[in-house]
């Protein structure tokens, strides 16, 4: 048997089965560990730039927890992220099971 083996730090991964060859040649540089690493460590980086030029561009003083820099993007972030993860347990709770129409009984009425 074949193992499948880590790609290394720069190298692609090449596209699943099915997947059009235009995506693979436009998007197979965005499928390593480097571009993960640098996109996050470079979203960071920002991040913190903003906050820092905030400090010292924009001084208020601080008279409530929403004039301490940063907070509006932090909140915004926060929220977001619980918006989007709320969404996994309640398409859990909400949809049917894979066999939902292959129990129905096909007669009016109560199904089984």
């Amino acid at each position: 048997m074949s193992e499948e083996k880590e790609p290394a730090l720069g190298e692609p991964i090449l596209g699943e089965p099915g997947e059009h060859p235009l995506s693979v040649l436009l998007f197979s540089w965005m499928r390593t560990r480097l571009f993960a690493n640098v996109f996050t460590w470079g979203l960071g980086v920002i991040g913190v730039a903003l906050v820092g030029l905030e400090i010292w561009l924009a001084f208020r003083p601080i008279k409530d927890v929403t004039y301490v820099p940063g907070f509006q993007g932090v909140f915004g972030f926060l929220a977001f992220g619980l918006a989007v993860l709320s969404g996994w347990p309640l398409g859990k709770m909400l949809r049917r099971p894979e066999d939902y129409y292959d129990r129905r009984s096909g007669e009016a009425g109560r199904d089984d």
